[in-house]
């Protein structure tokens, strides 16, 4: 068994890499293909739509992942998995709906190309997406990563093969967007096929167990909101204090970072579940040492590509992005610096949501929300400035780091040096094994 979960989190840090590798070169092919106002509305879109999938993914999919994980019935999970369908497609409609007709009156009292796209392409992206996001997360719940990294994959590699087309055959805005939209809606086909997302279930939801899954979700929703906030309320800010042009500055460095973010959240995913189980078995002392040993893995796997986007920054934004773009490599360097300790502050947020106090950790979110969109709004009020921008970033990660650990400390402290030295007796492990083979 314990070799099986090794096996799978190796599986989830390939996945990663692969990932990473394909939002590169798409990224790259894309600030290439597009104008700097383009790519800025492109850019909102993206902010917009990730905030929605965030929403749905903390509603539903937070919960549901707990609950199949803690779970060793498989009538019980067979009505979890038949409420989280249900669940996710009334939350689709009831969030995406009134958000696609705002945009349309929008459009119709002042029309403009991208409010459009905004309004077109957003429910169809919303409920497209609504079967791979339960064959991720139910495969995610039974640690099945050699089959989700398929569902990834078929989106990255479709998406990035259809930039590499726009790109050379000179096609713009709209053609990106079908392609984004298209590539979303592959893995949701694969699913359906496979039956990875479970949509058979659905005869056997149960208003109990919606009601279950809302209760818990309402917290996790705000959180991972407020998370996916904390990134896309600088481009909504920077828009209005300084237009789609300054977005697209912001996006290169910041798009880096996402990419430098991608093994963190591949980890979190695997780490969820099991801390769940570890937790559901009562033994304190045991949970304690999964918990530090995942952040401590995570925190040391982070720190070295955190200093090394410090070091070459100018390097890594002309690669994304080109020339164009090469201004924007100092705030590449300032994202460095609180990335270098995002790991905590993440596993701070997992550990309150499965010691079962998501409404702690929604409160920690909101301080950290309030902390950057404050602290925005004075920098670009006062200096219109992206670099002071990204300079509050660090402290707000500082402010919720702190925050979830002193919310933390009756279960476990803040140890920033043994995890230090733990983490890297990990990764050092971690390396030698494959080598050895």
């Amino acid at each position: 068994m314990l070799q099986k979960l090794k096996s799978q989190k190796f599986l989830s840090m390939v996945t990663s890499v692969l990932g990473a590798a394909f939002a590169l070169l798409t990224f790259g092919y894309l600030a290439r293909a597009l104008t700097k106002e383009e790519f800025g509305i492109y850019g909102i879109y993206l902010a917009i739509i990730t905030t929605f999938e965030m929403l749905r993914n903390g509603l539903v999919g937070k919960p549901f992942i707990k609950f199949m994980a803690e779970s060793d019935d498989e009538e019980e999970k067979r009505g979890i998995i038949g409420s989280s369908w249900a669940f996710s497609f009334l939350s689709t409609v009831v969030f995406a709906g009134p958000l696609s007709l705002a945009m349309l009156a929008w459009y119709l009292y002042q029309p403009s190309e991208e409010v459009l796209i905004y309004a077109l392409f957003i429910p169809i992206q919303a409920i497209s997406t609504i079967p791979s996001n339960m064959a991720q997360w139910r495969l995610n719940a039974d640690l099945r990563f050699d089959l989700l990294i398929w569902l990834r994959l078929s989106n990255q590699v479709f998406n990035f093969v259809g930039v590499l087309w726009a790109y050379y055959f000179g096609y713009g805005l709209w053609a990106i967007m079908w392609i984004t939209v298209i590539s979303n809606f592959n893995p949701s086909w694969i699913a359906l096929i496979f039956d990875w997302d479970g949509l058979r279930q659905i005869r056997r939801a149960q208003k109990e167990c919606i009601s279950r899954l809302y209760k818990f979700g309402r917290y996790t929703m705000g959180t991972l909101i407020g998370g996916t906030l904390l990134r896309g309320s600088d481009d909504f800010l920077i828009r209005i204090f300084m237009g789609p042009e300054a977005v697209a500055l912001y996006q290169v460095p910041n798009r880096l970072v996402n990419l430098i973010d991608i093994p963190l959240r591949a980890l979190v995913s695997f780490s969820f579940p099991s801390l769940a189980r570890s937790n559901k078995a009562g033994d304190e002392e045991a949970f304690k040492r999964e918990f530090e040993a995942a952040t401590a893995f995570a925190f040391v796997l982070l720190l070295p590509m955190a200093i090394g986007a410090f070091i070459f920054a100018e390097p890594l934004v002309l690669l994304m992005g080109g020339e164009k773009y090469l201004d924007s490599a100092i705030i590449l360097r300032i994202f460095a610096i609180f990335m270098a300790f995002s790991a905590l502050d993440r596993y701070a947020g997992v550990g309150l949501d499965v010691l079962n106090r998501p409404q702690i950790n929604m409160r920690k979110v909101i301080v950290m929300l309030s902390v950057n969109i404050l602290g925005d709004i004075v920098v670009l009020y006062f200096f219109q400035s992206l670099p002071w921008v990204a300079a509050i970033s660090i402290i707000t990660f500082s402010v919720g780091t702190l925050l979830g650990f002193y919310y933390m400390r009756d279960r476990v402290p803040l140890r920033l040096l043994f995890w230090l030295k733990l983490g890297t007796v990990q990764i050092l492990n971690f390396v030698k094994k494959p080598v050895r083979k």
